[in-house]
């Protein structure tokens, strides 16, 4: 639309570890005091630490009453509530919540060891090789012929030979 104002949106970078483990009975257990609105600014808060590589929130009001999407007054009122949560690290001036920072570590040796295990089970083909998939070719595929069965007779079954794609197409389409 001509003169139409497009609403610029600033996406955050997607990040490290984007599932955050929650334990629902050890959170409600800890924050049963807290109002509707205290509880969506704690978790507002938990998930921008989360996104940070150390798991921790800047000491500046402004900018955690900016996460916590209230009123820099509402932020005044309610911060000795919301952050009797956190420990703050008055030498780095950050907050930190040891049971976040805990998990954190947690998903990242998760993640550590989903690597690792990935690269093993490729033997170090790069991502997206093409060598990485069984090579099939075109006259490859030889031609099974069906085993006649005695009824109840499964070891016999299981010793055929297995039809592959290619020959389950070629039968059904032989007739045409």
């Amino acid at each position: 639309m001509p003169g139409a104002r497009r609403r610029c949106v600033r996406r955050m970078p997607m990040a490290n570890l984007p599932f955050m483990p929650f334990w629902t009975d050890a959170y409600l257990a800890d924050t049963v005091h807290l109002t509707t609105e205290q509880h969506g600014a704690y978790l507002l808060l938990l998930f921008q630490a989360w996104r940070s590589p150390d798991c921790s929130l800047a000491d500046d009001d402004e900018l955690l009453a900016l996460q916590a999407k209230v009123s820099p007054a509402k932020w005044r009122a309610m911060k000795p509530v919301v952050m009797a949560f956190w420990k703050l690290d008055k030498r780095r001036k950050k907050w930190v919540q040891k049971r976040l920072r805990i998990e954190r570590e947690k998903a990242m040796e998760r993640k550590a060891k989903a690597r690792d295990s990935a690269v093993t089970r490729w033997k170090g083909e790069k991502k997206g090789d093409a060598k990485a998939l069984p090579k099939h070719s075109e006259g490859s595929a030889s031609r099974v012929t069906p085993i006649e069965e005695k009824s109840g007779d499964f070891s016999r079954s299981a010793r055929a030979p297995k039809k592959s794609s290619r020959d389950l197409l070629m039968e059904a389409f032989q007739d045409v």
